[in-house]
């Protein structure tokens, strides 16, 4: 990803393998996060309410993807001639091709129906101020359309929901003062890369290793077998070099 100059929209999907800036900037960008508290009656000073973390933050905005470059308006990303140009004080290291408008809208359906977050970042104008925005998001809803007049182009509206990683926290029971506590362990990034759909047997591999390394849980092994039509009697003479197909892998 280059670097981003102000007022940009990013969309990326699969830790950042997919991606591309918006090739036209919304007139508009909608952005919101709630507040949310629990309301207690507490005896002798009646209902309090105690605040708890916020809301998930929801973006949307309306736009369209180009059929011709001539535009004036398309962002620079995609004008940019050169391979490395200095645009107000910001080296730009990468230009991007304008692409047809259904490569921008299949990308899009494809990484809705994957079932996983993409991650949006804006840069607003002034990002030295904290005018950024990165967050992952799962596409709430995809809509697009033409207009008489406007040959090619195509017209959508955007909306995303923040996505929250969630999975089990850990904790290590550890001797403080003669007693036993636990603490918890610290949390590590999240993994935003897709799993892969294929495995490759290597020499000594077995369906309940591969279900383990690959899925997480060592009991999907049964799964493997009937995608891929795998007989009880191959169970044990499993041939290396050969290409499986995975079931998705459970959030």
């Amino acid at each position: 990803m280059p670097v981003l100059l102000p007022f940009t929209i990013w969309l990326s999907w699969d830790n950042s393998t997919e991606g591309f800036p918006l090739p036209v900037m919304p007139e508009k960008i909608s952005i919101s996060r709630g507040g949310r508290s629990s309301d207690y009656q507490v005896l002798g000073t009646g209902s309090v309410s105690v605040p708890e973390s916020p809301e998930l933050a929801e973006i949307s905005f309306e736009s369209f993807f180009p059929q011709q470059e001539t535009y004036p308006f398309i962002h620079p990303y995609y004008s940019i001639k050169e391979k490395e140009v200095v645009k107000e004080g910001v080296v730009i290291k990468q230009f991007f091709k304008l692409k047809p408008p259904s490569f921008y809208v299949q990308s899009i359906n494809k990484w809705m129906a994957s079932g996983y977050p993409i991650r949006v970042i804006y840069i607003g104008a002034d990002a030295a101020k904290g005018n950024i925005i990165n967050l992952p998001m799962t596409i709430e809803s995809f809509e697009r359309y033409e207009e008489a007049g406007s040959a090619g182009d195509v017209f959508y509206s955007l909306k995303l929901k923040e996505y929250a990683f969630f999975s089990p926290r850990k904790v290590k029971a550890v001797q403080k003062n003669g007693q036993t506590a636990l603490r918890k362990e610290a949390s590590t990034r999240p993994d935003e890369r897709i799993p892969p759909q294929k495995y490759v047997l290597r020499s000594g591999d077995t369906l309940i290793g591969v279900s383990k390394s690959q899925l997480g849980d060592s009991g999907r092994w049964r799964e493997i077998q009937k995608l891929n039509g795998i007989k009880d009697s191959e169970l044990n003479r499993l041939q290396a070099g050969r290409t499986l197909q995975l079931p998705p892998k459970k959030r």
